[in-house]
């Protein structure tokens, strides 16, 4: 039987068109899973659909929603976005097995960068596969910057180790990626366990997406603040608290980071037992006085004291003796301060205080007082007049012998005369 050409071409367009559904169907039933549901933070999105609304700097869940239609060990979900300048925003399932006739829920977590560019629409991708198949969805996502926002860029600590006592300089650098410009933006900068804290302010800064003169600064650092570590800090590592209020104080940023403080926890000072002779002292103005500091060492170690005296200057000067000591556990040693009072030391109480250090670390730090009376005389003071008084006495002593040898020549004298009328 005969066909004409052009039914001819007819019947094969049909016949072309009947198996490429065919072959289509067969695909669809080939895969094992499917995509069936994506939603973004709860919100159900569809392919060619509205955008969802997405926040820099926040994170969103993608929750993917999968029919299994046949049989597969090795599957795998993945969610990413492209586009941003420094790396591939996404997240991926570990392996997990698909049975047909059963539903599963993935839920994958993207992290959206703080500095990306927003106010613009970027691709979800979510992709399901094994090492067969594979099936991708699309869907739009209108990234946009929050109003208020400053990021912590850098938290700059001079120096980075310190030593208790000393003085600890930060420098906070701050960046505005809101829509907003912030004013009057606070910075505390605190150590809590120490019990410091200090603070800054930074002026303004204006948004990065609306600069609109090249004065205007979205990114500024603060003066050096310092916080002074206490003397008493032990040894470890501290964390240093920044918050960055703004705002007008309804919002705050923080950044954490440690530091490490060289301080007194080198010895263990509950196995130290430091005690002194008198809390306090009489001395007249330009005499000596001592003071015995007693150190028994309760712990396993051998330790070496000495000590550090200072707030005498201006009234006395200061030596120990000895020097430092060396003590074996379950001994007992002895160092003296000895002051030398100055003659026009004021009169009354005055203060001073001695350090007891094991090597480098302060172990316990006392509050001594001299009650210096102004009415004494130095020791070079009374030795002179001593001498002075003994040779008065030899004085006194030669004058009396002279006064009674005159004495008995005139009493010689006059018995002869008396002879002499008689």
């Amino acid at each position: 039987m005969y066909i004409g050409g052009k039914k001819m071409k007819r019947l094969l367009g049909a016949l072309t068109m009947i198996l490429a559904i065919l072959f289509s169907i067969n695909l669809v039933f080939a895969q094992d899973f499917d995509i069936s549901k994506v939603e973004v933070d709860d919100i159900t999105v569809t392919e060619n659909g509205d955008a969802v609304y997405v926040e820099a700097g926040s994170d969103i869940d993608v929750e993917v929603f999968i029919d299994g239609n046949g049989s597969s060990d090795d599957v795998r979900v993945r969610a990413w976005i492209g586009g941003y300048e420094y790396d591939l925003i996404e997240d991926k399932t570990q392996l997990f097995e698909v049975e047909p006739n059963v539903d599963y829920r993935k839920t994958l977590r993207l992290q959206i960068p703080k500095d990306i560019d927003a106010s613009d629409d970027y691709t979800l991708n979510v992709e399901i596969f094994d090492d067969d198949n594979s099936v991708e969805r699309e869907f739009t996502l209108r990234l946009q910057e929050k109003r208020h926002f400053l990021d912590i860029q850098d938290v700059i600590l001079r120096p980075s180790s310190i030593e208790a006592g000393r003085v600890l300089f930060a420098t906070i650098r701050v960046e505005n990626l809101g829509d907003r410009k912030e004013e009057d933006i606070q910075i505390n900068v605190a150590i809590p366990e120490l019990g410091v804290s200090a603070r800054d302010y930074i002026d303004e800064l204006v948004s990065v997406e609306n600069t609109d003169d090249d004065d205007e600064e979205t990114s500024a650092s603060s003066n050096e603040i310092f916080l002074r570590i206490p003397e008493d800090a032990k040894t470890g590592d501290y964390e240093l608290v920044v918050d960055v209020i703004y705002n007008r104080g309804h919002d705050v940023v923080r950044a954490q980071t440690l530091v490490h403080v060289d301080g007194v926890s080198g010895v263990d000072n509950e196995n130290t037992i430091v005690n002194v002779d008198a809390q306090s002292k009489n001395v007249n103005a330009g005499d000596q006085v001592g003071y015995r500091i007693m150190i028994a060492n309760m712990g396993e170690e051998v330790q070496r004291y000495s000590l550090e005296v200072s707030g005498e200057g201006l009234w006395a000067t200061s030596r120990v003796d000895p020097l430092f000591v060396t003590v074996k556990p379950g001994e007992t040693a002895d160092l003296n301060v000895i002051l030398d009072v100055k003659d026009n030391a004021p009169e009354g109480r005055n203060s001073f205080v001695v350090k007891v250090n094991s090597g480098e670390q302060l172990v316990k730090e006392i509050s001594l007082t001299a009650d210096v009376n102004g009415s004494g005389l130095s020791e070079g003071t009374r030795r002179a007049l001593t001498i002075v008084f003994g040779v008065l006495v030899v004085l006194l002593v030669i004058l009396g012998l002279v006064v009674a040898f005159n004495k008995m020549k005139g009493d010689e004298g006059e018995g002869d005369e008396e002879t002499k009328y008689y």
